[in-house]
């Protein structure tokens, strides 16, 4: 499969399409738990500008300040340390018996899944070099076929969402989806381009950070 340049910003219309659908989710979550209330629209001012700028501070500071914090990328990693970070300020002013962190947790893999398809249409965050009937090739990146990882997290993360999301009552579900999560991001960078010179990136340290302090927090709580 070749996929050449596309002149259109479909990276950044997906970004902002993936938050948009998070955040459609999260509504619609509280809702139905009847916990929506006049104050929610503070929460989404947060939800957006701390996830961008999460995003960002995490691209800017792993590339080691090299490029300007303007034009740094967009981070995963970065967008659910703002979000999250967003949901425990919003909970902390309007307390909602900690549903906003438990449906802004459970949006993170969905909303993961859609900015995917931006990076494969762009050609970003591309994989290792691979030989087969599926792989893909972007000739104004890299001119070889290469392994489609963008599809495979597309696949993984949705997956992930759904099945988190048909476990939503459990009372441990928020644990659950960070350590998906973490374990998930940790392997799939294996298939990465840029780890084929790396024993382990800076994406795979922070998931086993993720995993730790997730899993001490709980049993801390337990």
């Amino acid at each position: 499969m070749i996929i050449n340049k596309v002149n259109f910003p479909i990276y950044n219309i997906m970004i902002i399409f993936s938050i948009i659908v998070g955040a459609s989710y999260i509504i619609v979550s509280l809702k139905n738990e009847k916990v929506l209330n006049k104050n929610i629209i503070f929460y989404f001012i947060l939800f957006f500008i701390i996830s961008i700028l999460g995003g960002k501070f995490y691209t800017f500071v792993m590339y080691g300040f090299k490029k300007s914090f303007i034009n740094s990328g967009l981070s995963a990693y970065g967008g659910l340390i703002g979000v999250s970070i967003a949901s425990f300020i919003y909970e902390k002013f309007f307390p909602t018996d900690g549903k906003v962190i438990k449906y802004t947790t459970l949006s993170l893999p969905l909303i993961y899944s859609f900015t995917k398809i931006g990076c494969f249409f762009t050609g970003c965050c591309y994989g290792i070099p691979f030989h087969s009937f599926f792989s893909v090739t972007y000739p104004h990146v890299m001119n070889k076929p290469l392994f489609p990882i963008q599809l495979l997290e597309i696949f993984i993360f949705f997956g992930m969402f759904l099945f988190c999301n048909a476990n939503k009552n459990r009372k441990d579900i928020i644990y659950i989806t960070f350590l998906l999560i973490a374990i998930s991001k940790f392997l799939v960078e294996f298939l990465r381009y840029g780890q084929v010179y790396k024993l382990i990136n800076p994406n795979q340290l922070f998931s086993i950070i993720l995993f730790i302090v997730t899993l001490i927090i709980y049993y801390k709580n337990k």
